[in-house]
């Protein structure tokens, strides 16, 4: 149950930051955020990470999109009831938290609304921009990874 909840949690969470964000911020501007480190803006990705597939036909990045969020989904259920696996289980409901998110606001606009970068010298990381829901499928895979390499379960 709490898994469910964690997910859900997660795709509400980054579902009402995307609202503000599109109602309060028009695209192309910046503000600086947190003492200056982060930079708060509107941009509309209708590719995929760091622009993957960009410039593709939209029903691609869909296809392409319910293919690894399809994956995602089957992992976290084969995974739901096994007690041996409280981190992956971790990993995956912060994973399909932030996949179901993006996935929705794709299918239902189009596009992504990414919102946050770094504010640092390098143009090349300041010019990346991405969203919670990217923080949470970065880091969920990052811990689904580590658990199932790491695990000392024998298979």
């Amino acid at each position: 149950m709490i898994w469910n909840l964690l997910t859900a949690g997660i795709c509400g969470l980054d579902y009402y930051v995307k609202e503000k964000v599109n109602t309060k911020i028009s695209p192309g501007t910046r503000k600086e955020i947190a003492g200056g480190k982060l930079l708060l803006r509107n941009c509309h990705n209708d590719a995929m990470i760091f622009g993957t597939l960009k410039g593709q036909d939209k029903d691609i990045i869909r296809d392409a999109s319910t293919m690894v969020l399809g994956g995602v989904i089957w992992e976290y259920f084969r995974n739901l009831h096994n007690d041996d696996s409280r981190t992956v289980r971790l990993g995956l409901s912060m994973a399909l938290g932030g996949g179901l998110n993006n996935y929705m606001e794709r299918r239902k606009k189009g596009y992504v609304t990414d919102y946050v970068s770094l504010n640092v010298g390098d143009k090349r990381i300041r010019k990346i921009v991405f969203n919670i829901s990217d923080l949470f499928i970065f880091a969920g895979a990052a811990i689904w990874g580590y658990s199932m390499i790491f695990s000392k379960k024998t298979k």
